[in-house]
C-alpha cells in the first residue's frame, strides 16, 4: 500500500473513533453526574522503532504508521447542580463519589438520583444498585420517614441520627474506569474520604458541553473528509500512474 495512502486511512479511522467518543458525550448532554470523555491521539511507531534494539537500516525503517487512538481520557470536573427538591435527591458539591453495590461488588457514581425500592433503599435508576453507608451496607429507609441528609452524609430519619452515607475520592482519578450506566470501577483498597459536600434535594447534572461537544464534531468531521479526500487524490494519481505506464508499453 502507498505510504501516503496508509497515513490518511490511519488518519480517518482514527476521526471516526474521535467521532464516536464525541457522539456518546452529546447523548449524555442530560445524563446526572455524567462525565465527558476525550480521544487520546498517539503516534503508530515503526516496527523497527519497537524492537528492543532499534535499528533503521534503511530512512523509510524511521517512519511511523500516522495515529491512533490509544485510549479515552475521563474529565472528572464538577457539572451545574440543579435543585430538585426531591427527598431521596444527593448531589455532591465537589470532590468524591457515592459508593453503591449490587450485593456483589462496590461500584461508584456521581449520580444521585436515587429511588425508594420495595425493600426500603436508596437505588440507581433501574433498581440494581443500592447506595451504602459508611459500613458498606445498604441504607435503608423505612417508608414513610421524615428524611434528612446533612452536608457531611449524617442521615436523620424521623429527627434521630441512625446512619451515615459515605462519599469517596482517589488521589489518582485515572484508575476510575467506566461500566456503563454511568458507574466507575476503581480499587477499592484506594479510596479514601471524599472532601465534598452532599447536598440533599438537589442532583449534579452533566458536566457536557453541548456547543463544546459539537464544535468538536465538526471538527471531527471535517478531519475525517480531509482525509477521505486525501485517499481519493493519491487514488486517482495511482491509476493515472498505472495508465501512463500501460500506454507507453
Amino acid at each position: 500500500m502507498s505510504y501516503g495512502l496508509y497515513l490518511n486511512a490511519a488518519g480517518a479511522l482514527a476521526e471516526s473513533k474521535r467521532h464516536t467518543i464525541i457522539a456518546n458525550n452529546m447523548a449524555n448532554v442530560s445524563t446526572p453526574g455524567f462525565k465527558a470523555d476525550m480521544a487520546i491521539f498517539s503516534e503508530r511507531a515503526p516496527e523497527a522503532a519497537e524492537a528492543p534494539f532499534p535499528a533503521f537500516a534503511t530512512s523509510m525503517d524511521a517512519l511511523g504508521g500516522g495515529i491512533l487512538v490509544s485510549g479515552t481520557h475521563t474529565r472528572h470536573i464538577q457539572g451545574p447542580i440543579q435543585i430538585t427538591d426531591g427527598e431521596f435527591d444527593l448531589a455532591i458539591s465537589g470532590k468524591g463519589y457515592f459508593p453503591v453495590s449490587d450485593g456483589t461488588r462496590t461500584l461508584y457514581t456521581r449520580a444521585g438520583a436515587f429511588m425508594h425500592d420495595g425493600d426500603g433503599r436508596l437505588v440507581m435508576p433501574g433498581g440494581r444498585h443500592y447506595l451504602t453507608d459508611i459500613s458498606g451496607k445498604a441504607l435503608v429507609i423505612p417508608a414513610g420517614a421524615d428524611v434528612h441528609i446533612t452536608d457531611d452524609g449524617t442521615v436523620s430519619i424521623d429527627g434521630d441520627a441512625v446512619a451515615r452515607v459515605s462519599i469517596v475520592e482517589f488521589d489518582d482519578q485515572s484508575l476510575l474506569t467506566k461500566e456503563g450506566a454511568n458507574l466507575y470501577n476503581a480499587p477499592a483498597a484506594l479510596a479514601r474520604p471524599g472532601t465534598g459536600r452532599i447536598r440533599q434535594g438537589a442532583i449534579e447534572t452533566s458536566a457536557v458541553s453541548a456547543v463544546e461537544e459539537m464544535a468538536n464534531m465538526i471538527m471531527a468531521m471535517r478531519s475525517y473528509e480531509a482525509n477521505m479526500q486525501m485517499i481519493k487524490m493519491q487514488d486517482q494519481t495511482l491509476a493515472d500512474l498505472m495508465t501512463i505506464g500501460r500506454v507507453n508499453i
